[in-house]
């Protein structure tokens, strides 16, 4: 379970340059995956750079959507809209915490552990979430004709 949330997640950021620490509060009712947006807004309970309200948007790639969207899936199928989309894992379990809608302080760094543990695991060295942000930017450049 945790492999596939931090899959998704990481998926995410490449897609759309979202922050870790906006990320890691995300309630599921902030993504809209038909319409490749995002919704950081801070009465959404997602915590933004200086508390700033604003709706992003995610590359059009159709294989790291459909990354996104099978996650997005699950989880929309298990808890309600108001549980982090980076959801809570039981520990005794394994599975999709449906009690739990807690989002701490430093949620972000469970994201982090995750990222570091499943790149290990596949043999990729490690590269913050940061990274998958200036990913984003690069590749957006990229396809741009212009600033």
């Amino acid at each position: 379970m945790r492999e596939k949330r931090i899959i998704a997640a990481a998926v995410l950021w490449f897609l759309s340059g979202i922050r870790i620490g906006a990320f890691g509060t995300l309630p599921i009712k902030a993504i809209d995956i038909e319409n490749h947006s995002i919704r950081q807004w801070p009465k959404l309970g997602v915590r933004t750079k200086f508390g700033k309200h604003q709706t992003a948007y995610f590359l059009n790639i159709p294989e790291l959507v459909e990354v996104v969207k099978e996650w997005d899936s699950f989880v929309r199928s298990q808890l309600t809209s108001d549980h982090p989309w980076f959801a809570n894992i039981a520990p005794e379990t394994g599975k999709l915490d449906q009690d739990n809608l807690f989002i701490g302080k430093n949620r972000h760094q469970e994201a982090r552990k995750d990222l570091k543990e499943w790149l290990k695991k596949v043999n990729i060295p490690y590269h913050s979430p940061h990274k998958f942000r200036d990913g984003f930017a690069v590749y957006a450049k990229k396809l741009s004709n212009d600033i």
